[in-house]
């Protein structure tokens, strides 16, 4: 079983689960990156599924907003590597639903990743630097 990963945006994140080929799950949760793995396990567990289940993990790398971006790949990553899986990392930039990207040629093309999957973001990063002290 696939586990698919996709957060482009801020305000939600999207899980799918894909066996033989076709989507046999889908969440789509709302929420901030900081429960992310909260609405993942709730997501498994709907499915009755657990991590040792999984043989592969996707997910979308973006483009997408920063946060949400960084924390999906980043979840995605700790899976297939705690897990010893297979992760592939697919660019959605036409942003599809889960169900149309899984029947697309850049999914259905996408081969594993040797190291981590790196996220993509949708726009040229503007960090803050702090005020210097007195």
């Amino acid at each position: 079983m696939t586990l698919v990963i996709a957060a482009q945006d801020i305000k939600g994140i999207s899980f799918g689960l894909i066996r033989d080929g076709a989507l046999v799950g889908e969440v789509e949760a709302t929420g901030e990156p900081d429960r992310y793995l909260a609405l993942l396990d709730a997501a498994l567990k709907l499915w009755h599924v657990g991590p040792t289940d999984l043989t592969q993990v996707a997910v979308v790398t973006g483009p997408g907003a920063f946060t949400a971006s960084r924390i999906s790949t980043t979840v995605a990553n700790a899976i297939a590597f705690s897990r010893r899986i297979p992760l592939v990392a697919v660019a959605n930039p036409g942003r599809k639903s889960l169900e149309q990207l899984i029947v697309s040629d850049e999914f259905r093309s996408a081969t594993p990743v040797e190291g981590f999957a790196v996220p993509v973001y949708d726009r040229p990063p503007h960090i803050t630097l702090p005020k210097p002290r007195g």
